[in-house]
């Protein structure tokens, strides 16, 4: 009977993505066969899977890559599959699937260049709607969904004896303690003094309106070189609030309340941590919520601090690693500090192409354990550091934030088997890590109070 959808693909490359859609179909109710599921790896069953495609496929997918268009196994398994196609008079029997935006038309294997090619290119997920929706079109036959039944597949195959153990064990956070505040969170009633639609962003320490005061660490006299009516301020116009009273809770009146100013010196620490990246030598990338930085090659000796890669190679391009910054009160004071890569062809100008630089960071981060991205996130913060414990942000010309260059650390009672690298390709069910990027973060801390 033929009940069973065969998916082709160049092997060990295209593993993750055979892998993720082999196991969402399974538990969609459908039969899948593929090698990295059912053939013992490094053995070559070519009778086996001949077998396969002549006698129990229904469709047969083939995974459209660069390096699957040119693998010998992918090709002789398509030559089957075109006689097939023949013999059961089915024009849709082979459906290609495009997961690569570099390969080009032209490249493409002639036997499916006429195909009409699922496109999973931008979005797997997406990808996968339209596939379904092709087999309800030709009636492929599937059972009721049973999610339960991939995941033990997946347990059975790919996970073996790396679940959880018992042991105690310490975890790096990306938590790094603020270990000093400005005594005092000011407001200076400046109303007049600032000139009619003045951009507060463009003041040499943090500041933020609120009502007809300006919102700052900093003292009334370190904003007099950039707003000269200033000069003639009164300082006794000022509402000065003890930091320690606001962030224990205690503090609350009619003119501002504990949250609202819990919310601006979030809003502070974020301007502060933006400004003293200035002074780096990194260079900015405007996210969608956050701003994130990265190094220049050449910047740094042989790409490397403290003998941490933070530049490196990916074929044509190089990869740069970069962090971005967030401050949070809740439930400690801490800047929660993110990894993130990005690429370029020169070195210094960023590739403009976000499908290329999604796809890099997953091909890139594929290579990388959690062990690689921890000693990249440490290394990164000490190239910023002002000294050996700490980096400071700069709140006024008297007045710093300091914030500890060693993160939380945590302690939790169960860990893992680390899996050796040789086992990377049976291992990872990638996930982008820079789906960082799109950490929910409180919106309300980015806000700003007018």
């Amino acid at each position: 009977m033929r009940n069973k959808i065969f998916i082709s693909h160049a092997t060990p490359d295209d593993d993750d993505f055979t892998r993720w859609l082999s196991l969402k179909l399974i538990g969609l109710g459908y039969v899948v066969w593929c090698d990295i599921l059912f053939l013992d790896k490094g053995v070559d069953f070519w009778s086996n899977i001949e077998k396969e495609i002549r006698e129990n496929t229904c469709k047969f997918l083939i995974v459209s890559s660069t390096l699957g268009n040119q693998r010998e196994g992918v090709l002789k398994e398509l030559a089957v599959a075109t006689k097939v196609k023949k013999q059961l008079k089915d024009d849709s029997f082979i459906i290609p699937l495009a997961i690569d935006e570099t390969l080009s038309y032209d490249d493409i294997n002639i036997e499916i260049v006429r195909l009409n090619a699922i496109d999973f290119k931008k979005s797997w997920a997406k990808g996968l709607q339209d596939l379904l929706e092709a087999f309800e079109k030709h009636n492929v036959p599937k059972n009721p969904p049973d999610p339960s039944k991939s995941n033990l597949l997946y347990q059975q195959i790919f996970l073996h004896d790396k679940g959880v153990i018992e042991k105690e064990e310490t975890y790096d956070s990306n938590w790094f303690p603020i270990t000093s505040f400005p005594q005092e969170l000011r407001f200076h009633k400046y109303e007049w003094r600032l000139p009619k639609n003045f951009d507060v962003r463009t003041l040499t320490f943090p500041a933020i309106r609120f009502k007809q005061y300006l919102c700052t660490f900093a003292w009334e006299y370190d904003f007099m070189h950039q707003l000269p009516k200033t000069e003639t301020y009164d300082s006794n116009e000022s509402i000065c609030i003890p930091t320690a009273d606001i962030l224990s809770g205690e503090y609350d009146s009619d003119f501002i309340r504990n949250y609202e100013c819990k919310r601006l010196i979030v809003q502070l620490i974020n301007k502060g941590f933006e400004l003293q990246m200035k002074q780096k030598e990194v260079r900015k990338y405007e996210m969608s919520n956050k701003i994130a930085y990265w190094i220049e090659k050449g910047k740094i000796d042989k790409d490397k601090f403290e003998k941490v890669q933070l530049v490196g190679k990916q074929k044509d391009k190089n990869w740069h690693f970069a962090i971005s910054g967030a401050g949070k009160l809740y439930p400690v004071h801490v800047i929660m500090i993110s990894s993130h890569i990005f690429f370029t062809t020169n070195g210094t100008d960023l590739i403009e192409s976000k499908n290329i630089q999604h796809s890099s960071r997953r091909r890139q981060g594929k290579n990388w354990w959690n062990d690689k991205w921890r000693e990249k996130l440490l290394a990164f913060v000490k190239y910023i550091s002002d000294d050996e414990l700490s980096f400071h942000l700069e709140m006024g010309s008297e007045e710093n934030l300091i914030v500890s260059n060693e993160p939380m650390r945590f302690c939790g009672k169960r860990s893992y088997v680390n899996p050796s690298e040789n086992n990377l390709d049976d291992e990872s069910e990638l996930a982008d890590i820079n789906d960082y990027e799109d950490e929910i973060e409180e919106a309300d801390e980015f806000e700003e109070i007018e």
